[in-house]
């Protein structure tokens, strides 16, 4: 195990009692959204810790904090964390803790000038997301794998966190293993957007590639899972593949390539399809799924169960029974309407369009795309031999049989 694999397994393991035994109760309120460190209160000294702030550490009298007016990175003063012995095993930190209210869903950056002189072990900046359990943090970096070492002038680093919708509490700020000592100014807390990547050390990085890429080489299509089929008909979650494909836009809005829109509202699908005006509503869950409203001018109405399937739409219907001995693919129901020996009408329904919760639109629509009337039966009957014409007559007397008329 690496001294900086080891830190890290130190820092979330027993961070939540450190702060919780050395740190005042976290504020009620956030900060700024651009927040450097608090001006000079009258009578402040040089190493008197500004407000809000405090120094956490694995060992007392390890390290020490304060303000310090020579030479900022930004501003007019900077804080800084020094150790105050020879110890290499230790670290501390100069930090703050707030409230995650203000930024539950949104991904967070947290910035600073830094310098830092004999840094010997690491430093850097670092923040931590937590939530009801304050040893399992939801988010995590301490600029471990781009650690401060050494000697080096100001520059201006970034530590960068998604929130979740369940975080309570923030924790952010300078952090040394080791000994050395480092300035930190112009603090800033920001939001981003997703075109700024997170830095969290607990989500798992991305497989290595299996072997080097040329600069032309473009990434392979990664397409979309199939999710179901009806008919000839499948989708995944972003299409619908019929002879006029619907493809999914912004929210709930599906549009096709002949003008076709439909939106999902709850149960419900309304817009445009084929041309004609579709208002359905889709009941699933039970025996029987649903779909039933209007299409055009004409009510439409289809049942599917796991024994049969009766779609009617205005004068229109196929009514076909579930054969559990025909010949499926896999994951597939066949439903056929037979005469005799002959299939007459199928439609094989598969994957998700037989589950309980079944994605609405593209139901809808795969159905819809195969139509009320049955395909015209696959079984040709054999076409008859063109009738010879012979001037000689059966003779009923003898039975002969012409030879023209012989087998």
């Amino acid at each position: 195990m690496t001294p900086r694999t080891r830190i890290l397994g130190l820092l979330l393991s027993v961070w939540a009692p450190l702060a919780g035994a050395q740190a005042p109760a976290p504020a009620a309120t956030t900060p700024p959204a651009s927040q450097g460190l608090p001006a000079t209160r009258p009578g402040a000294t040089q190493g008197k810790l500004p407000q809000g702030w405090y120094v956490t550490e694995s060992a007392p009298q390890h390290y020490e904090a304060g303000v310090d007016e020579s030479a900022p990175c930004e501003g007019s003063r900077s804080a800084f964390l020094r150790s105050r012995t020879g110890a290499t095993d230790s670290f501390g930190t100069f930090m703050q803790a707030f409230s995650a209210k203000d930024f539950l869903g949104k991904r967070l950056r947290f910035s600073a000038a830094v310098r830092h002189q004999d840094v010997k072990g690491w430093a850097g900046l670092w923040m931590r997301v937590e939530g009801a359990d304050a040893k399992q943090p939801l988010a995590f970096d301490n600029m471990q794998s781009r650690a401060l070492v050494g000697t080096h002038g100001c520059k201006r680093y970034e530590v960068v966190l998604d929130v979740p919708k369940e975080a309570t509490t923030i924790m952010a700020g300078l952090i040394m293993s080791g000994t050395g000592q480092a300035w930190m100014g112009g603090v800033r807390f920001e939001t981003v957007d997703a075109s700024v990547k997170t830095t969290d050390l607990l989500v798992p990085p991305q497989p290595v590639a299996s072997g080097p890429q040329g600069l032309e080489d473009a990434p392979p299509p990664q397409e979309p899972e199939l999710l179901g089929r009806v008919g000839d008909y499948w989708f995944d979650a972003l299409r619908v593949k019929t002879e006029n494909p619907l493809v999914r836009g912004k929210g709930q809005l599906w549009q096709g390539t002949v003008g076709d829109e439909l939106f999902e509202h709850g149960i419900e699908v309304t817009g445009t399809y084929q041309r004609y005006p579709l208002e359905v509503k889709v009941r699933a869950g039970g025996a029987v799924t649903r779909i039933h409203g209007q299409w055009g001018t004409s009510d439409v109405d289809i049942r599917l169960s796991a024994e049969s399937l009766v779609m009617r739409w205005g004068v229109f219907e196929r009514k076909l029974t579930r054969d559990r001995k025909a010949a499926a693919e896999k994951g597939c129901n066949v439903y056929r309407q037979m005469d005799g020996v002959h299939e007459m009408d199928r439609l094989d329904v598969c994957g998700v369009a037989l589950a309980t919760r079944p994605p609405l639109t593209q139901l809808v629509v795969s159905f819809l795309a195969n139509g009320f009337r049955r395909d015209p039966s696959p079984v040709t009957p054999p076409v008859p031999r063109t009738p010879v014409r012979s001037p000689q007559a059966y003779d009923a007397s003898t039975g002969h049989i012409p030879p023209s008329q012989r087998q």
